[in-house]
């Protein structure tokens, strides 16, 4: 019989188990629910380490999915790079069976972002479309947000014309104005205003632009997007406009822009020349003074086209002044044609988010500051020492081997004069061969007095001129085109060592190319291995030792010598 409470206990066991995961699931949710929020709305940097603690051993499916986007949206605007897509492909493939179109657009948002980060922006692009045409609209600021990543890539002109990405930005600029969200209007205004710059017929509009993005950075207290956008405009008056009153003012109050931090030679040069246009070169050269080390490519040639205007209109001194803009336009023509800015993308990808979202260049303690320019030049201290060394090393492998080459020339004389002698007793024994014997007693003889020469030039000439007379006499002038010299000498080596040559070919089935068969005659000549380097026009004597290697193991020897030797 079963008894009541044998029935009871096990269901209120299970009533409470549900109960509790109930009352977990809910706390979870709306704790998630708090996070997005901060999230989506300029919190990143406080709900990054709320994610980052969470335990999610014990998370459903719908918990793990959302933690995960909203983990990996948090993570992309704090420019924490991405290895892999896998786990946000997981989260949109989940959203995408679900009911839930808010979360499956963000999910589409920040699946666009991952892409983007990797550099696959052909996918990222139809990402974030496939992200604005979901309908109806159910989150008009995430809708807004994929619109300006869209802008933001057009705009970079890897993917498409500016074209598309001026109806993107101006797609998105109404609805962050209806939002009320006045950070993401700021850089929808600056990035329409530099699409304008680079059009022709718009430079007008541009100038509305920045003017309306410098008033809203102000009311914002957004320091460097106003230091930005005064030089910008600073710059078109300048160089577009020729303007050179308007240029100096708004130069003037960019680098004079309260809380700016920012470092930007350009402002300064910039400066510099509207003075100088305008005919007081000593404002000029005092700008010029002031104004901080160039940092990039970009910095240089402003500064040399500075320079060269310089030394033209005060200082007088034309000479100075072409030489000034010719580095200018080298480093231009080598931007153009080597691709640096595209190269660099790699490593300053972030560099770009930053540009198109100016208000997240933050300012930089001046410990910070002191760190990095400590860490700088002990990075230069360290690569002069390291290339002292280098050079050091370099001289002194230099010096040793003209003494090698020194050192090699009294046993190379040695070998010669014992071969010399062999073959006058072996002519001796053989009358029959006297043509051929003279031929080789004349090939030696021709050795012995190079290496007389050398000998001589050993005390005439100091360490590198006697090292480039050792090659240029050793190389044997003519001899990669001329066959003679090596078929003496493999003649010569054939008579003196019982056809050595001959054995070493059959033994190798045949495979011994010519160049093996001159390095294996010079070898049994006696000549060391930095005579066969030079003679043989090799670069290093561990080529020497290499190819010894290769020859002895198509005779299946272990060692060369022992080979020569029997």
């Amino acid at each position: 019989m079963i008894h009541f409470r044998n029935i009871i206990f096990p269901l209120v066991a299970v009533f409470a188990l549900v109960v509790a995961g109930c009352h977990h699931d809910g706390a979870t949710m709306r704790e998630l629910a708090h996070i997005d929020s901060m999230v989506f709305h300029q919190g990143e940097r406080e709900a990054l380490p709320l994610l980052q603690q969470m335990d999610t051993k014990g998370f459903n499916n719908e918990e793990k999915s959302y933690h995960s986007l909203l983990l990996t949206m948090a993570q992309y605007k704090c420019y924490q790079p991405f290895t892999s897509d896998s786990v946000i492909n997981e989260v949109v493939e989940h959203y995408r069976k679900s009911s839930d179109d808010v979360k499956y657009l963000k999910a589409l948002v920040a699946q666009g972002c991952v892409l983007e980060d990797l550099g696959n922006l052909d996918k990222a692009v139809e990402t974030y479309h496939k992200a604005e045409e979901i309908k109806p609209i159910a989150d008009t600021a995430i809708t807004a947000y994929a619109k300006l990543r869209l802008g933001v890539l057009y705009q970079s002109q890897v993917i498409g014309s500016n074209t598309i990405a001026l109806k993107k930005l101006q797609e998105a600029l109404p609805l962050y104005r209806d939002l009320g969200d006045r950070h993401y209007e700021l850089i929808c205004l600056s990035s329409i205003a530099g699409i304008y710059r680079n059009i022709e017929e718009k430079h007008d509009s541009a100038v509305i632009y920045l003017n309306g993005a410098i008033d809203l950075a102000k009311s914002l207290n957004e320091h460097n997007v106003v230091f930005a956008n005064l030089f910008l405009l600073s710059e078109y008056y300048l160089v577009r406009e020729h303007d050179y009153e308007k240029a100096k003012y708004y130069a003037l109050q960019a680098i004079s822009t309260d809380g700016m931090t920012i470092d930007h030679p350009r402002a300064h040069y910039r400066l510099a020349s509207s003075y100088l246009f305008l005919g007081q070169p000593d404002s000029a050269v005092y700008y010029l003074n002031k104004a901080p080390i160039a940092k990039s490519a970009m910095d240089s040639i402003v500064y040399y086209e500075l320079m060269s205007e310089l030394e033209h209109r005060y200082w007088k001194n034309e000479e100075k002044s072409k030489d000034y803009i010719q580095l200018a336009h080298a480093i231009a023509d080598s931007l153009t044609m080597n691709g640096l800015n595209h190269r660099l993308r790699g490593v300053e990808k972030k560099y770009d988010v930053q540009l198109a979202e100016l208000n997240q260049v933050k300012n930089e303690s001046r410990l910070k500051s002191t760190m990095l320019v400590a860490a700088l030049l002990a990075l230069v201290s360290l690569a002069l020492v390291f290339l002292l060394w280098r050079y050091r090393n370099q001289l002194k492998m230099r010096q040793n081997e003209v003494e090698m080459l020194k050192a090699d020339l009294d046993g190379s004389l040695a070998s010669l004069e014992q071969m010399q002698a062999r073959l006058d007793a072996k002519g001796l024994q053989d009358a029959s061969k006297d043509g051929q014997n003279d031929e080789l007693c004349a090939i030696i003889s021709q050795q012995i007095g190079a290496v007389h020469q050398l000998m001589e030039w050993s005390y005439q000439y100091d360490s590198d001129k006697f090292a480039a007379k050792f090659k240029e006499m050793m190389s044997v002038p003519g001899v990669r085109d001329d066959s003679n010299y090596w078929s003496h000498l493999q003649k010569l080596v054939n008579e003196l060592h019982d056809n050595v040559l001959v054995k070493a070919q059959e033994a190798a089935g045949g495979t011994l190319n010519e160049s093996e068969l001159n390095l294996l005659a010079l070898y049994c000549c006696g000549f060391s291995r930095t005579v066969i380097m030079v003679t043989m026009g090799y670069k290093s004597i561990g080529t020497v030792y290499n190819k010894k290697l290769q020859i002895a193991k198509k005779l299946h020897v272990s060692d060369l010598n022992d080979f020569v030797k029997q």
